[in-house]
């Protein structure tokens, strides 16, 4: 059945190359020299007697052969991968793309249970702030991103949407809201954010708008919440990520009646990327331990 295949060699330097869209990129995935790779390529182009790359100077574009070939590839070494990972009966690791907030707030706090249930595995987060690009980045599993859409080319999963609130320190009255009380945000970087500020919230609530003197900003949710539990003022911050600490009593919302809409915290894979033993356990237990939780 398979005896007319080309080289798995061949194979690999192909599809690196056309995910990345560069011999060199592919070349260093692979630790072998570019022209090794460009050599495998022709040796494929031959085989196939098809052009699979436009070669321009610094980077290489499908043809539509390539272009037909290319998914297929990569959806046959995800699931060659998956495989062997069921088979290895060994410790394995997940790597992990998520927000700072939601690493520190929510995923980290909880990720002892998730050990206690499958002790031979080990989540490694990645909390930059740079969006991955799952498509390029092959070390990294999976995603837990915010955003109002799905991305149609991703597996995506739902888990929770969020709320904007009024949060304080425990015993803070709420006419702290119309008086002096600092108030506290974030200083968004993302433009679905852009509508979630202290005037939107006190336009909902009816209440007359503060001026910017009374406003201290921060570049990181974190830190707006830290300084809210501090006492330093009212935050205005997601009903996802200080749930936890609205539970251990180190925050208390005010005005539970006002809030603003966010977006939705979803995880998103690769297809295929899900169907391995490890991805699936975790997959399940996140949605297990957040996916009702708003």
């Amino acid at each position: 059945m398979f005896a007319q295949l080309p080289p798995l060699g061949a194979l690999r330097a192909f599809e690196a190359a056309a995910r990345l869209g560069s011999f060199k990129e592919a070349a260093d995935e692979l630790f072998v020299t570019p022209t090794a790779i460009s050599h495998q390529i022709r040796s494929l182009e031959s085989q196939l007697q098809a052009s699979l790359f436009i070669r321009k100077t610094r980077r290489v574009e499908l043809t539509p052969a390539g272009k037909a070939l290319a998914p297929a590839l990569t959806r046959g070494f995800l699931e060659i991968r998956s495989g062997l990972e069921d088979v290895l009966e060994q410790a394995s690791i997940i790597n992990v793309s998520t927000t700072p907030a939601f690493a520190a707030l929510r995923l980290v706090p909880e990720l002892p249970r998730f050990y206690q249930q499958e002790p031979d595995i080990r989540v490694k987060i990645d909390t930059s702030t740079r969006l991955v690009d799952l498509h390029r980045d092959r070390d990294t599993d999976l995603a837990i991103r915010y955003s109002r859409n799905p991305q149609a080319d991703l597996e995506d999963i739902p888990l929770m949407e969020e709320r904007f609130v009024a949060l304080a320190a425990v015993g803070t009255d709420a006419t702290a809201l119309e008086a002096e009380a600092t108030l506290l945000h974030t200083r968004w970087q993302q433009p679905v954010l852009e509508h979630v500020s202290w005037q939107e919230w006190f336009a909902v609530a009816g209440l007359t708008a503060p001026g910017e003197e009374r406003i201290l900003a921060f570049d990181e949710e974190l830190y707006v919440l830290q300084a809210a539990m501090a006492g330093h003022g009212i935050a205005l911050a997601s009903s996802v990520l200080a749930a936890d600490l609205v539970n251990r009593g180190l925050l208390q919302p005010l005005r539970e009646d006002i809030a603003l809409t966010g977006a939705t915290y979803r995880i998103v894979a690769l297809p295929n990327t899900t169907e391995s033993n490890k991805v699936r356990k975790l997959v399940n237990w996140l949605e297990n331990t957040f996916g009702e939780d708003t």
